[in-house]
């Protein structure tokens, strides 16, 4: 797949995998679920060309305990306020090993936002973990200042209202009758259903998934269409 777009200051930022990669010891070739994903890292780290691309191990805690984690951190200083970091996360279940991209940190710069190098990112690094059965990819979308947690919806990340937030929200959803209050809310339903301004109004930060495991699934569908 590549992706081009110019960008103010005639900076074009494009996807071809013209990338520099820097492995750290004991992580070339990078091993994921037993598989070598070299020919993959690029895609998985959402990395547009000219950038460098660090490849580390490190122990990080999770809400499943404490796992090793493959990082990809992507260095691009003229875009980007710091490095982009990515960890490739596995964890065993009852149906064998699931693996998720755990999004840690995502800041452009002022003047290249809004002109679509977070979407096409995105999809590059969704589409890979699509092909490679991954599971999710998870985010904290960010409170303010930030406005993660109101952008990262539209891309296709999805989460539960918390029900304090919820609780803010009911006099408008009770009056707009169209909503089954009886299911859990979520915040996919509220942008199907026309009302996103309520979690513009009243959401925070929290932590958000956006599901890769189908490309037909509600967050692989929203982004495609986005891009």
């Amino acid at each position: 797949m590549r992706k081009t777009r110019l960008l103010r200051r005639d900076v074009v930022v494009s996807f071809a995998g013209k990338v520099t990669i820097q492995y750290a010891a004991g992580t070339n070739p990078p091993i994921v679920d037993g598989c070598n994903i070299s020919d993959w890292i690029w895609k998985l780290a959402g990395a547009f060309d000219g950038s460098t691309i660090f490849v580390k191990r490190r122990k990080t805690r999770t809400v499943f305990g404490v796992v090793d984690a493959l990082v990809l951190e992507v260095d691009a200083p003229e875009i980007l306020e710091r490095r982009m970091e990515r960890k490739i996360l596995e964890r065993q279940d009852q149906d064998g090993s699931v693996t998720i991209i755990d999004n840690v940190a995502f800041y452009i710069k002022k003047e290249y936002r809004g002109q679509g190098i977070a979407s096409y990112s995105l999809l590059t690094e969704a589409l890979a973990a699509n092909e490679l059965g991954f599971a999710m990819i998870v985010a904290t979308a960010a409170n303010d200042p930030a406005v993660g947690w109101k952008v990262w919806p539209k891309l296709g990340y999805d989460a539960e209202i918390p029900d304090d937030i919820l609780a803010k929200m009911m006099p408008d959803l009770l009056l707009d009758g169209r909503f089954d209050l009886n299911q859990p809310m979520r915040i996919s339903t509220l942008l199907d259903g026309g009302r996103y301004d309520l979690w513009e109004r009243d959401g925070s930060g929290c932590i958000m998934e956006f599901d890769v495991s189908d490309l037909d699934s509600w967050s692989m569908t929203r982004l495609i269409a986005k891009v």
